[in-house]
Parts: structure tokens; sequence; C-alpha cells
């Protein structure tokens, strides 16, 4: 593996990553796609402290980023 790119083997934070999206990643696509496809508004809680759709946002934004640096 070369040393320039990011593995399971050189990164802890992508390995991390990839064994919580191993366990769950199938129940939360499924879960985010019967939230779509319901189609209605969405109503999130208020929680102090916390931002849900900055957080979400952010999310979509890191996860499309990763999405794009997969070889």
């Amino acid at each position: 593996m070369e040393e320039g790119k990011m593995s399971i083997e050189n990164t802890p934070q992508l390995r991390s990553f990839l064994q919580m999206w191993m366990m769950s990643g199938g129940m939360v696509i499924s879960t985010v796609e019967g939230v779509v496809s319901d189609g209605r508004g969405i109503e999130l809680p208020e929680i102090p402290g916390r931002d849900f759709k900055e957080e979400l946002v952010k999310l979509s934004e890191l996860i499309s980023q990763i999405v794009s640096r997969i070889e």
C-alpha cells in the first residue's frame, strides 16, 4: 500500500469509519430510503447545543468528499 494513500492499515479514522459502516450502513441506507420515500416535510427535535440540520449538511458534504476519493 502506498504511503500517500489512505487505507485501514495506515489510517485509524478510516478503519473506525468502515467498521461503523459495516455494522450499520445497510440499516442507515434502508432507514433513509424510507424517510425519503415518505415525502413529507421533516421536523427535527430541538436539543440545546445541537443543530441536526447543520450536522446532516456537514455529513453529506463529508461523505461526498470521501466517495470522490475512493479509487
